[in-house]
């Protein structure tokens, strides 16, 4: 009996532009920003990190409310810290 291979089909690559709401700052290499999807400004705002092995990590998205705009940014302070703490362990 034949057997069958099954290969992967192509993805489609779609290029996405971001407006940054917010920069939170540089740690070793990695920095953390608060983004939105140009031209939609109901979609969420999401807190990526930029740079590494992956280049653009999302971590979280956000309402784009008042309300989920502060809840984004007092998470990106804490992982600003995180990321702070990390990085000073890692580099000793």
């Amino acid at each position: 009996m034949a057997e069958v291979i099954a290969f992967p089909q192509r993805v489609e690559t779609k290029t996405l532009h971001f407006d940054e709401k917010h920069a939170f700052g540089e740690i070793g290499g990695l920095m953390l920003s608060l983004v939105q999807e140009q031209g939609h400004p109901e979609g969420p705002v999401t807190l990526v990190l930029l740079g590494g092995v992956d280049g653009f990590l999302p971590l979280e998205s956000f309402e784009p409310t008042p309300e989920g705009f502060e809840a984004a940014q007092a998470a990106g302070e804490m992982a600003l810290r995180v990321l702070a703490v990390g990085h000073t362990n890692w580099a000793e």
